[in-house]
């Protein structure tokens, strides 16, 4: 069961990130910058790492972190426009670290946040959880962050913390999480929290799939709108031309 809950997270970190593409706007459709996380618990800092001697960096869509000797990682594409970088230390079962990049063709600050409260929202309706907080996070080189934090506890009566970091890109274009899952207490001094704290951009995300970028809300109603239109259009001209057809 342990393995199966801390998959869920991961796949709860996706359906977040992912919530935007091909949806309209939901409850959360607060626009512009700045609009911060709620509810908002303590502040996170968080200060950048370098490549630890014998690391190897891995990146996925533009997003480089460096991995310790003997770890292992794996790339998937669990939704359109996303892209997902696993990583495994070979002494555990579960991943240590999870970075979620979504592209998105207006990643502000604003999107950052729905993205936060939106996975929040699915952590806290799952069993075990407990002490969850969102709050503003600082990450030197980053231009907006939210932080979750929470505290799961094991159907063998264990329990492990959740750290789950939300940045966006200086372009706006891309939303990356990161999740580090630790043994309780132990979450700062965990090999997983050092590899979030190497994450840095180090290219352009390139494309993530046909219809990456269907991330922007507004776009999507515009898109809806004009298909609408179109249909409108096409059913009158079908009309006239019958109704034509139809006249002595």
């Amino acid at each position: 069961m342990r393995v199966t809950r801390i998959a869920a997270v991961v796949l709860v970190l996706v359906g977040g990130l992912a919530a935007f593409i091909g949806n309209l706007p939901s409850s959360h459709s607060d626009s512009g910058p700045g609009v911060g996380p709620q509810p908002a618990g303590a502040a996170v800092s968080i200060t950048s790492l370098p490549a630890p001697g014998g690391s190897t960096p891995v990146t996925v869509a533009g997003v480089t972190v460096d991995l310790p000797k003997g770890f292992t990682s794996t790339t998937t594409s669990p939704a359109i426009g996303v892209k997902q970088l696993v990583v495994h230390d070979p002494s555990r079962t579960q991943a240590v670290a999870t970075v979620t990049v979504t592209q998105m063709l207006r990643a502000d600050d604003a999107a950052v946040d729905r993205v936060s409260r939106s996975t929040e929202a699915k952590i806290a309706a799952q069993r075990g959880w407990s002490g969850l907080s969102l709050s503003s996070a600082t990450w030197t080189g980053f231009p907006y962050a939210t932080a979750i934090r929470g505290t799961l506890t094991h159907d063998d009566g264990s329990k492990s913390e959740l750290l789950l970091v939300n940045v966006r890109d200086g372009s706006s274009t891309r939303v990356v999480g990161v999740s580090v899952d630790a043994a309780y207490g132990q979450l700062e001094a965990s090999a997983g929290f050092a590899i979030l704290r190497t994450m840095r951009f180090s290219g352009p995300s390139g494309s993530l799939g046909p219809l990456a970028g269907v991330a922007s809300e507004g776009v999507i109603v515009t898109a809806v709108v004009m298909l609408f239109g179109v249909l409108v259009g096409v059913f009158v001209l079908l009309l006239r031309r019958y109704r034509r057809r139809g006249a002595p």
